[in-house]
């Protein structure tokens, strides 16, 4: 497995990161935006945090997902008007 990690690393994945490694690297990469004084470099860095964010998102649904597997059943519009007509 540590081939296809390198390989997916070198191509951009941030799947192979671990949540700690995710979290770290965001934050080095969050604080060169915030000092960077050039608009280029941190327009590249802004678009760099949001993959982050992305990965951690993916991520934090996924456990969500698995923790809650069974989805709830939809509200009835019997008593609200902000409930869908569809039932």
């Amino acid at each position: 497995m540590g081939l296809f990690d390198s390989v997916s690393r070198a191509l951009g994945s941030l799947r192979p990161l671990s949540d700690q490694e995710l979290e770290d690297e965001r934050e080095a990469v969050r604080e060169r935006y915030v000092f960077s004084a050039d608009v280029e470099t941190a327009d590249a860095l802004y678009h760099e945090m949001h993959r982050y964010d992305e990965e951690m998102t993916r991520r934090a649904n996924e456990a969500y997902a698995s923790e809650h597997p069974n989805p709830p059943e939809p509200r009835r519009r019997e008593h609200g008007w902000y409930l869908p007509n569809d039932d």
